[in-house]
């Protein structure tokens, strides 16, 4: 019963190692091999404690070193992106905690029976409640902690229902130790029978286990359906794109068409040698072509068809746009992610503009190819919130928009691009770097340049301006 018992205790504690790692470090692998590790772990652990309890005479200190040996070569190959002088502090980290928790519940413990330590520990009834309590306290807090901290490093805010949660992982536990303390007393004071108390011990384990079981559960269904929306969004973003793309290359085709008609007509003039009605007619056809529509030339026919679709729109709601742009033929990108990125981008200046009401409404867009790729978007703006590197979404069910800068994210990750973006008098200012190689994209190597208004030192870029 005792080797079952250190078993399932070593178990948790392999357990909450690994949820503390998650916190800092990623998995090595997404699949069954990872649950292997820990198995393996666990086993290291295990035969740690037995083997110094059978040959070693329980010496503490080598119990120390054993367990964290067997947790660093376990962890060495389970996390990657991690150092291993970090992966060793973080172990020692984590051990100092439990130890601490472990320390603190005794001492409540016997305060609350009211003897010493080694009558409560001589008591397997009262050990058995205090490891029951102590261990589902270290599991509860450990897993917190985990939450709270992967939590902070996605930029997004969290939402009603990630708040409750939280809530919720700290209710659980709260209630079913304040049940095991009141039975810790009452089995204290009363000849109770072993096996009454181990049983509610282990059903309210087994209440806290499956509780946050169904916690996570929860959290990976909300994770599902916010990438759902978040697929949604950008299929029809660029159902959009494609369409608008359709609609200025349809209307391109009938300005060539007219344009041909109008070549006709002047040289029928100048055979007639009917000059000042050629140069009339000409000045009229100049007035109507002002508002021509590929004005944006990147040698890249779909951003092309986005830029000038992007400019079309910003000018019938009174935006100046201007665009710094060179060639763009070669990008090594799928276009439907630069379709996604460029769109969400123009749009949310588009819309930004569209709430400034303290002067002219501008944007300035930059997409040139030097060394990277660098994009830069600049617009007139009302004072922007940043927390996080994300701006929280103003409209009405938050959970259910905010997807832009998301997307914008996921495609900068996937070509390992970096961003940054501030605001600064009157001015909303986003820029990405992206590495041109396949090589690049893996070794995350960015360095950003600044010019001229917006802060680069761009060069060999062609100027269009609109409105």
């Amino acid at each position: 019963m005792d080797a079952l018992i250190s078993l399932v205790y070593t178990i948790i504690d392999s357990v909450c190692v690994c949820l503390f790692l998650d916190a800092f470090a990623s998995h090595r692998w997404r699949d069954h091999r990872f649950l292997v590790g820990v198995i393996v772990q666990t086993i290291l652990m295990y035969a740690s404690i037995e083997f110094n309890a059978a040959f070693l005479n329980r010496n503490q200190i080598i119990k120390i070193l054993l367990i964290l040996l067997s947790c660093f070569i376990a962890a060495r190959a389970l996390y990657k992106n991690i150092t291993g002088k970090f992966l060793l502090f973080l172990i020692i980290i984590e051990y100092l905690l439990t130890y601490s928790l472990s320390f603190a519940a005794g001492m409540l413990a016997t305060a609350v029976c009211g003897m010493d330590a080694q009558t409560f520990q001589a008591d397997k009834t009262l050990s058995l409640i205090y490891g029951i309590s102590y261990y589902s306290a270290e599991l509860f807090i450990i897993a917190l902690f985990r939450k709270i901290m992967l939590q902070r490093m996605t930029s997004r805010p969290r939402s009603h229902a990630q708040h409750s949660q939280l809530i919720l992982y700290f209710l659980f536990p709260c209630a079913s130790f304040v049940m095991l303390v009141i039975l810790l007393y009452v089995t204290s004071g009363h000849n109770i029978e072993e096996f009454v108390s181990a049983g509610c011990c282990i059903l309210i384990f087994i209440s806290n286990i499956a509780i946050l079981f169904l916690l996570e559960r929860m959290e990976y269904a909300a994770s599902e359906r916010e990438q759902l929306l978040m697929l949604n969004q950008q299929i029809q973003l660029q159902s959009k794109s494609m369409a608008s793309a359709s609609e200025l290359y349809s209307a391109q085709r009938k300005k060539v068409h007219d344009f041909r008609a109008h070549l006709n007509i002047l040289n029928q003039l100048m055979k007639s040698q009917e000059y000042s009605a050629a140069e009339e007619y000409l000045g009229k056809i100049t007035k109507q072509q002002s508002d021509r529509l590929f004005l944006v030339n990147t040698h890249h026919p779909i951003l092309d068809a986005l830029f000038n679709t992007k400019a079309a729109e910003a000018t019938q709601k009174k935006i100046s746009i201007d665009f710094e742009v060179n060639d763009l033929s070669n990008l090594p990108f799928d276009a439907s992610d630069m379709v996604v990125l460029l769109s969400n981008l123009l749009d949310n200046a588009i819309e930004a503009c569209q709430r400034y009401d303290k002067g002219d409404k501008a944007i300035h867009v930059m997409a040139v190819v030097q060394q990277d790729f660098f994009i830069s978007v600049r617009n007139t703006s009302e004072p922007v919130v940043i927390i996080n590197g994300s701006i929280p979404t103003t409209k009405p069910e938050p959970q259910l928009h905010g997807f832009g800068l998301a997307n914008i994210r996921l495609i900068l990750e996937k070509y390992s691009g970096e961003y940054t973006m501030f605001y600064e008098n009157g001015w909303f200012q986003f820029t990405a770097d992206i590495p041109l190689t396949p090589i690049s994209w893996q070794k995350k190597s960015i360095s950003l340049h600044y010019c001229g208004n917006c802060g680069s030192t761009c060069v060999f870029f062609v100027s269009r301006k609109f409105f």
